[in-house]
């Protein structure tokens, strides 16, 4: 009689699911605190620096030279002598010319500058001796070197001819002795943009699960 054997049992793994989190892609816009400092100058820093080169190019004795940066309304003028600076055109002189950063192009270009200055003296300091001490210092190679202790992007290039005012009358209803000079100069501002449209692209990869 032959021995029955017990059936061996069998058994099968169900096979081992590996899950994978999809890549995931963002684009990031650089902040505004992340440009890089650009160069440029407000009017009122032009002012500025005209003010020294003047203070420096009209020597006065026994009276001090005020300058008054841009017209304003009702505001008294000082007693003479002063000189009046007064922006009255910017123009662009060149196609705009590019540099790279790593995340950000920055344009820049030449620009010229009109100031009107006014210059009213008094019995001691006459208006034309200011223009012309003024004229003669800015049209000489020693204003560029002036110049270039106050500012890299900021140049002078030359100043027209002192025209008298014959007939100008002040808030007193009294002559003054004045006359102006309308001067040039070169200015260099830039202007920051994002690369690319601005964007980061950033790619968050994730590796899949090994047995």
């Amino acid at each position: 009689m032959t021995e029955k054997k017990t059936p061996e049992k069998v058994t099968i793994k169900a096979p081992k699911v590996i899950t994978t989190k999809a890549p995931k892609v963002t684009a990031k816009s650089p902040k505004d605190g992340e440009f890089p400092e650009l160069k440029n100058l407000s009017y009122k820093e032009m002012y500025n620096i005209v003010g020294k080169f003047l203070r420096k190019a009209i020597p006065i004795k026994g009276a001090k030279l005020q300058i008054i940066k841009g017209f304003s309304n009702r505001t008294a003028t000082p007693k003479p002598p002063y000189v009046i600076l007064q922006i009255i055109d910017e123009n662009q002189l060149s196609t705009t010319e590019t540099r790279y950063t790593d995340k950000h192009k920055i344009l820049w270009a030449r620009s010229e500058i009109t100031m009107h200055m006014s210059f009213v003296g008094t019995g001691n300091v006459a208006a034309l001796q200011m223009a012309k001490s003024f004229t003669v210092r800015f049209n000489d190679s020693w204003a560029t070197e002036q110049f270039a202790q106050y500012s890299d992007i900021f140049f002078p290039l030359y100043s027209d001819d002192v025209k008298v005012e014959k007939f100008s009358i002040n808030a007193e209803d009294q002559y003054d002795d004045s006359c102006s000079v309308t001067s040039y100069f070169e200015y260099h501002p830039e202007f920051g943009v994002c690369t690319d449209s601005g964007k980061e692209i950033i790619m968050d990869m994730n590796i899949a699960d090994k047995e």
